[in-house]
């Protein structure tokens, strides 16, 4: 029979014992953890964020103002299942790790970064800031063919009070067609075909029997247009 001596030195044993583990097994899922994501602490090489426009009506980010799962292809690596929001008015892509201050990365070690939305991905490269090409910065990449089709977006502040209060964010966009070695802004249906004049007359024939509409506010209208344009120059060849 235990005496109650006895018990009360098991019981104490049992719990000196438990309290030499847990916190040897807590490091070593630390530690794993650690190993699993240690690049991932590159990403921090960048400035702490924080929101100068709370005064100002609606907001600078791309789509929405909220944090979006993505990926980032810094100085060469690629890191997944991030969460990012790019602010188009300053052009700067911005991160949000648990237990580290939000912050907004290095755009020199940014290679290009994506965005995911429902089942849209949206792509974008960095173009640079140093280049002599009319692209500069995070540019969207819509189609990547022999041609390709960009648009760089953009947030403007329209002020409307002396106080700031009343001012608010308003967005333009800007494509540009990438036909050859050139890359040439697009100003809508009408400079697109003078673009593409070697194939107008096809072209034209194509978007009227597949009852294709080109507008200028939606780029992505584009697409179509610029792939037959690019099956014709292969047919041609």
């Amino acid at each position: 029979m235990v005496t109650l001596a006895q018990y009360r030195l098991i019981t104490f044993l049992l719990l000196t014992v438990l309290l030499s583990i847990i916190p040897e097994k807590v490091f070593a899922c630390d530690t794993l953890n650690q190993q699993n994501n240690p690049d991932k602490l590159t990403l921090l090489n960048g400035r702490i964020w924080r929101n100068p426009y709370t005064r100002v009506t609606g907001d600078q980010f791309f789509l929405e103002n909220i944090f979006f799962s993505g990926s980032v292809i810094f100085n060469g690596k690629r890191f997944d299942n991030l969460d990012l929001k790019y602010d188009i008015h300053n052009d700067e892509l911005i991160l949000s790790i648990e237990s580290y201050p939000v912050i907004m990365l290095n755009k020199e070690m940014v290679d290009s970064f994506s965005l995911v939305l429902g089942s849209r991905i949206f792509r974008f490269i960095n173009a640079g800031n140093d280049t002599p090409d009319v692209l500069k910065g995070y540019v969207n990449v819509l189609y990547d063919g022999p041609s390709a089709l960009y648009v760089k977006y953009s947030k403007m502040i329209q002020p409307l009070g002396d106080d700031g209060i009343n001012d608010q964010f308003y967005q333009r966009h800007q494509a540009y067609l990438r036909k050859g070695a050139e890359i040439i802004p697009v100003e809508g249906k009408r400079n697109l075909l003078n673009l593409l004049e070697d194939k107008k007359s096809e072209i034209r024939d194509y978007t009227k029997k597949n009852r294709i509409r080109i507008l200028k506010q939606d780029p992505y209208t584009y697409i179509r247009v610029i792939e037959y344009y690019d099956n014709l120059m292969k047919q041609q060849e």
